[in-house]
């Protein structure tokens, strides 16, 4: 016995339907794919800046009238500032940059065989810091860096209190350096920035009538964090 022909359509229409149904049953729900994040655009030029913290690991080695004092010493307490660090890649690895701040005002107390003294005096200056940068990729908006590189101490004033006439050298040394930028897009993120910085300073000026010279220990961590931006 034959179909009619509307028959065998209708029959091949249904068969088309629950197949598709069963395969779309088979298959699961259908879900859209999270987004991927993707490394931004090469940029060249970057800017650091934010607050900073500068924390000593002082010392000293001190002379009167050329003899050394027994048992002097020095205290420097910690100093906070404003600071800013500007780089340039020369690869998305390799980068170089330059850090410096607004110079803090910075106490030199007297201990050891000197405590009593009090105040020995004050100074008006800070690291600055040129460092060759390897920044590691492929980390997606973390982006870790370290470096290594000269620091120079530069001194802008002295200020006299136990000692007279204070006159400070800038002093030459080396730090090294790590951290991490978190980029918020292609330009915008923020810092965290550790920098170790080995400086020996010369000072000299007057106790009383009696000359007086030192070789100090700064030996600062500078701790810097603010905003990134790139560009």
């Amino acid at each position: 016995m034959r179909l009619p022909l509307v028959a065998v359509a209708a029959l091949a229409g249904l068969t088309g339907t629950f197949g598709a149904q069963a395969a779309d049953l088979l298959r699961g729900p259908i879900t859209t794919p999270a987004p991927i994040y993707q490394e931004p655009a090469f940029k060249r030029f970057f800017l650091h800046a934010g607050p900073a913290g500068l924390f000593y690991s002082e010392g000293a080695k001190m002379q009167a009238g050329g003899f050394p004092i027994a048992g002097a010493d020095v205290r420097i307490p910690n100093a906070y500032t404003f600071a800013i660090e500007a780089g340039y890649h020369f690869t998305p690895n390799f980068a170089i940059g330059l850090a410096a701040g607004y110079p803090p005002l910075n106490k030199v107390e007297a201990r050891g065989s000197l405590t009593g003294l009090g105040t020995l005096g004050k100074v008006d200056g800070g690291p600055m810091a040129l460092t060759a940068q390897y920044h590691f990729t492929g980390l997606g908006r973390f982006q870790p860096y370290i470096g290594a590189g000269p620091a120079l101490m530069i001194i802008f004033k002295d200020h006299d209190h136990a000692v007279t006439s204070l006159k400070t050298d800038h002093a030459l040394g080396f730090t090294g350096q790590v951290g991490f930028n978190y980029m918020l897009d292609d330009n915008w993120g923020f810092f965290v920035d550790v920098k170790k910085v080995y400086l020996r300073a010369k000072t000299q000026g007057y106790m009383g009538p009696v000359p007086i010279k030192a070789t100090v220990t700064l030996d600062p961590m500078v701790v810097h964090t603010g905003v990134t931006y790139r560009f």
